[in-house]
């Protein structure tokens, strides 16, 4: 691990919950392959992705819009739509990956002349990729969707770390951000989940 690259993730991690730009976030990072992390917090839509290599640091927001399967028109309206926002929008640019030729949000940084300012300015330009793509494309109800989805899994995933309904209320209501009614909607939910799941072994 270079000098970089141990900077970058270091400006991911330490953080203030109340901060107002997104670099100044305590990200929670997770390495998944070489030299390639994933970053999440739950205060965010999505997750970044950051790769290393020789000369650059590359990061991503992968979104669930696959386009192999898209007829020929579909494909052409969601190419020609990306491309206008890679001219309207600086720094990021959408991309294709794997698998089945997602579309992704990127921006390649010069690891030689990266600091701070730049690097949470890519953050941003990425975020307003995320939504500028998603309004241009009528993606919003899907967007939402796939938040509610995320934020419940990690929830479901601290139930079963031996949670309380109280510590739960904390963690939506003081550092997700949500009022108490809509936390107690989606711990409604939580619940519900855990009994369909637990009934068969209960039976």
């Amino acid at each position: 691990m270079d000098d970089i690259e141990t900077q970058v993730l270091e400006w991911l991690r330490s953080g203030s919950e109340d901060a107002a730009d997104i670099v100044n976030l305590p990200w929670n990072v997770s390495e998944i392959g070489d030299a390639t992390y994933v970053a999440e917090h739950p205060k965010m839509p999505f997750t970044i992705v950051v790769a290393f290599s020789d000369e650059f640091v590359h990061l991503m927001i992968p979104t669930s819009l696959e386009t192999y399967g898209m007829d020929e028109a579909d494909k052409l309206y969601v190419y020609h739509t990306l491309l206008e926002l890679n001219d309207r929008i600086h720094m990021m640019k959408f991309s294709l990956g794997r698998p089945n030729d997602v579309v992704n949000i990127r921006v390649d940084l010069d690891k030689k002349t990266l600091g701070k300012e730049e690097f949470n300015d890519a953050l941003t330009a990425l975020a307003i990729g995320l939504l500028s793509g998603v309004e241009a494309l009528g993606l919003e109800e899907e967007f939402v969707e796939r938040v509610f989805d995320r934020i419940l899994y990690m929830l479901l995933e601290r139930v079963e770390k031996g949670y309380t309904y109280e510590q739960l209320m904390e963690f939506l209501t003081v550092k997700v951000g949500l009022d108490e009614a809509e936390a107690r909607r989606l711990l409604d939910s939580v619940l519900e989940v855990t009994r369909e799941k637990s009934g068969p072994e209960e039976a």
